[in-house]
């Protein structure tokens, strides 16, 4: 049995399927996930002036800076930990910066590194097919809908998101190899780094994952 509170951080590149793993974690231990994407995409939404200077960043697929990604994870952080919630951060940390100012809020108790191949990550990204009304997600190279582009549960045509495109799942991908070596070395003397070959799909890993958290 998993202890209380627990703060995991899940480091890897876009298409190593932190989002799968997020899923699992949320629906089996009842975490909350926390992922960097989700909550700038809401910013932009809002359509302020960090919305507007995020959405051209975002777009172009560049990083965004520790000052900017701090201060938008600091509100969400500070919820979490006066809730005493367990929850899993997808995307932050990214650089040692970042990791230093979640420090100051909060220690996180597990580091898990999905490591997956450059060529297989940007076909999940490129290849994904979301339905706009219930969420599923499909893949036109590993997961495809029963009818092309149209969901099986509920008949909606599949979009594609706007950055889900080659040229910008490449350029984050090299983005983020330049950085997370940083990162690793950061946390590599902590005992709490554990290093995940996904290259055989997430789901192959989920017993190990679950193995490790119930120490």
């Amino acid at each position: 049995m998993i202890k209380q509170s627990m703060k995991i951080v899940l480091l890897g590149a876009p298409g190593s399927g932190k989002g799968t793993l997020s899923n699992h974690l949320e629906k089996k231990y009842h975490f909350e996930h926390i992922s960097t994407g989700d909550l700038f995409r809401k910013v932009i939404a809002s359509g302020s002036e960090l919305g507007e200077k995020l959405k051209l960043i975002v777009s172009t697929g560049a990083l965004v800076s520790d000052q900017v990604t701090n201060a938008v994870m600091r509100e969400e952080l500070g919820k979490l930990v006066n809730d005493n919630a367990s929850f899993i951060l997808d995307g932050y940390p990214r650089t040692p910066e970042q990791a230093k100012f979640l420090e100051q809020i909060v220690q996180p108790d597990l580091i898990l590194l999905i490591d997956v191949e450059k060529e297989l990550a940007v076909k999940r990204i490129v290849g994904r097919r979301l339905c706009p009304k219930c969420g599923a997600i499909y893949n036109i190279y590993f997961k495809k809908p029963k009818i092309d582009n149209v969901c099986d549960y509920d008949g909606e045509f599949l979009i594609q998101r706007k950055d889900d495109n080659n040229a910008t799942i490449t350029k984050r991908f090299d983005l983020y190899e330049d950085v997370t070596h940083q990162l690793v070395d950061y946390y590599q003397g902590s005992g709490k780094l554990y290093r995940i070959d996904a290259n055989n799909g997430i789901d192959a890993i989920l017993p190990q994952i679950d193995e490790l958290l119930n120490k």
